[in-house]
């Protein structure tokens, strides 16, 4: 299943924002529904992305949207939180059920389609649940310094209450799940939704660097970027996630398998570069110097795009090993999904743009 990845700098940027602006009126965040509003569609819009026939944007306030006529018109799901929400994955094209995170450690939950919305986890919860969950496996293995080092941190985190985002999510089947973001969130679902647990002693992020995309190299395995060059091989076989070689030591908002089985990461200040062999080697990616890079996606006639925060879109007909710039003047962006192999819609602070890569 191909996606789109929706973490970005803008998006974290604007994290921080919203941070600074609602930390005395959290309550309000995840304890009132979204509003329902004609203007949805048209203000500040993180991520946009296909799944199946529908498409889903997500934004500032609680907003969902969806859209059956390709985004020329949109709908508003029904959201029990004013949280802002950063990314969604539904399980497959075929099913109707899937998960959305965003801002105040919000992981949302639907089974019709992205239609209606509850809420299964808040940020509220992290510290005090990830304080017991660690202090148990403490118990059995207390010689053990890295579940030490995660007590402490779950322990400062039930002072700090729900102020951490999730960036992005993958929903593997309908009750396996991963959900991760800022200081090193790492959740996990194998139930549906009815525990999420934080395995961040399975992840080699002991520095509690943020994590912001995800991409899925097969079956079981995946590869995680982040912060400060964090890039993270992961397995749902051995439920570990190692740190492997990175090319650089900035951050990286957006990583995504190419239609030639490698794996694209770019980032900060437009640096990109693709491995073929999980990370081993690294090669710079051949294109225009652009501003950061914020989301990747193959298109359905196997060219590969990128977005740059700025709004511009580049295209690579060679799987991503080099690129020309085909649009620009889009205003700050931060997410692209394809209409089809010509036409892509981009969400940016301007709200959804359906744009054209005609020439």
């Amino acid at each position: 299943m191909m996606t789109s990845k929706k973490v970005h700098l803008g998006l974290f940027l604007a994290a921080l924002l919203v941070f600074c602006s609602s930390s005395f009126a959290a309550y309000s965040v995840l304890d009132r529904p979204a509003v329902m509003s004609d203007l949805a569609p048209t203000s500040l819009v993180y991520t946009v992305k296909k799944e199946g026939d529908r498409y889903f944007a997500t934004g500032i306030r609680g907003h969902i949207l969806y859209s059956d006529d390709k985004g020329e018109t949109w709908q508003q799901a029904e959201v029990p939180v004013r949280a802002s929400i950063t990314s969604i994955d539904m399980v497959d094209s075929n099913t109707q059920v899937g998960w959305a995170v965003g801002h105040s450690g919000v992981i949302l939950h639907t089974k019709d389609g992205g239609q209606t919305w509850e809420k299964q986890y808040d940020g509220n919860r992290y510290g005090p649940e990830g304080y017991e969950y660690f202090s148990k496996l403490l118990e059995n293995d207390p010689e053990n310094e890295t579940l030490a080092i995660l007590v402490d941190e779950m322990d400062f985190a039930m002072t700090q209450g729900a102020d951490k985002p999730f960036f992005a999510l993958k929903a593997h089947d309908e009750n396996y799940a991963h959900a991760f973001g800022a200081y090193g969130m790492f959740m996990v679902t194998s139930d549906g939704g009815k525990t999420w647990l934080p395995h961040s002693e399975t992840v080699d992020n002991f520095a509690f660097n943020h994590l912001f995309d995800y991409a899925q190299i097969d079956e079981h395995t995946f590869f995680i970027c982040g912060e400060v060059g964090v890039t993270l091989l992961g397995s749902t076989v051995t439920n570990t996630t190692v740190a492997v070689n990175s090319p650089w030591e900035g951050s990286f908002f957006t990583c995504e398998k190419t239609p030639s089985g490698e794996i694209f990461m770019g980032g900060l200040r437009g640096q990109a570069f693709l491995t073929g062999d999980e990370a081993a080697t690294w090669h710079p990616v051949e294109k225009p110097e652009t501003g950061s890079i914020v989301d990747s996606i193959t298109l359905s006639d196997g060219r590969f795009l990128i977005l740059v925060q700025n709004g511009q879109l580049l295209v690579s007909s060679d799987n991503g090993h080099s690129f020309k710039l085909v649009k620009e003047g889009l205003g700050q962006s931060s997410s692209v999904a394809e209409v089809d192999p010509n036409t892509v819609l981009v969400a940016s602070f301007r709200g959804i743009q359906k744009v054209s890569l005609a020439e």
